[in-house]
């Protein structure tokens, strides 16, 4: 198969493809000259839309191949007609997006982030033990079980989990897991809520003017999954008004710019820089298409 990566390094890593460098395959990259006629998969990731004008490119295609999770970049539809099977990898990152989200929950909850302010303010860094939290998490089965896992593991004893995917009875079979039939339910009683959403025009603004009436004042945010699930200017709103409340941000709504400013001078909000999948572990994983390892 002749293999083409159609995003420049580092966004995809062809060390980590060295499974598939056989006398079967061929690689290229988008620099190497290559006929598109002969192309039988594209690897993608995140920059690139796959779309019909795209796929009008490479005549003969039979997989398109996504580094990572979400494909709302991909039109799905399009590549079924054409017979074209898509690929992508969602267990690949569900630890490293964990750890990220127990990183932020620990930054926040102690304020440790925060440089080092003399001992006579050491009252600055109260909080909350995370024990006594009751936590919402929303949506995607692979990450939420796994940030679900290691909160117990500081023992949470309190989850909420809306999830329109599965069944009552798939999330009350885990413990301390109650079901949640409304997204409601996670904003009025939750205290910690972690989003794990793609991107899509029914997910967009998916916590806005009404949903930010619902919060507690000392409600933690989460966001790891994508910018413009959380309205950003009712958020700079509420984190305005309530500054017992936290927001940990590791997406934007005006990526790849940088964040409003707004937000970045906001002192309850923290803001990384869109590392949810950056470890070794995660990267390696999210390179490997066990459809292409034959």
């Amino acid at each position: 198969m002749l293999i083409a990566l159609l995003e420049n390094e580092p966004e995809i890593k062809q060390g980590y493809l060295t499974y598939l460098d056989n006398k079967k395959n061929k690689i290229v990259k988008i620099w190497d000259k290559y006929d598109n006629d002969e192309v039988d998969v594209i690897i993608v990731r995140s920059n690139i839309e796959v779309n019909s004008s795209l796929l009008d490119t490479y005549k003969n295609l039979q997989y398109v191949c996504r580094v990572g999770v979400w494909l709302e970049k991909i039109d799905r539809d399009e590549c079924s007609k054409r017979g074209i099977q898509i690929c992508n990898t969602p267990w690949a990152n569900a630890d490293s997006v964990a750890d990220l989200v127990i990183t932020g929950i620990l930054n926040v909850s102690r304020k440790i982030q925060d440089e080092f302010d003399g001992i006579e303010n050491r009252f600055f860094y109260m909080w909350r033990e995370l024990n006594w939290r009751t936590v919402g998490i929303i949506w995607f089965w692979n990450i939420w079980k796994k940030v679900y896992e290691r909160l117990k593991w500081f023992g949470v004893t309190q989850f909420l989990i809306f999830d329109p995917f599965l069944k009552k009875q798939d999330v009350e079979s885990f413990e301390y897991c109650s079901y949640a039939g409304d997204k409601k339910d996670i904003f009025k009683n939750c205290d910690m809520i972690s989003f794990h959403i793609p991107l899509l025009d029914s997910t967009r603004n998916f916590l806005w003017k009404k949903e930010f009436k619902l919060l507690q004042k000392d409600t933690l945010l989460i966001n790891t999954s994508r910018g413009g699930i959380i309205n950003e200017n009712k958020l700079i709103e509420f984190l305005s008004e309530n500054p017992e409340s936290w927001a940990f941000l590791d997406v934007w709504e005006e990526e790849p710019n940088d964040p409003k400013i707004e937000l970045l001078e906001l002192e309850n909000c923290m803001i990384t820089p869109h590392i949810w999948a950056m470890t070794k572990e995660a990267e390696e994983k999210m390179h490997y298409f066990k459809e292409l390892d034959i």
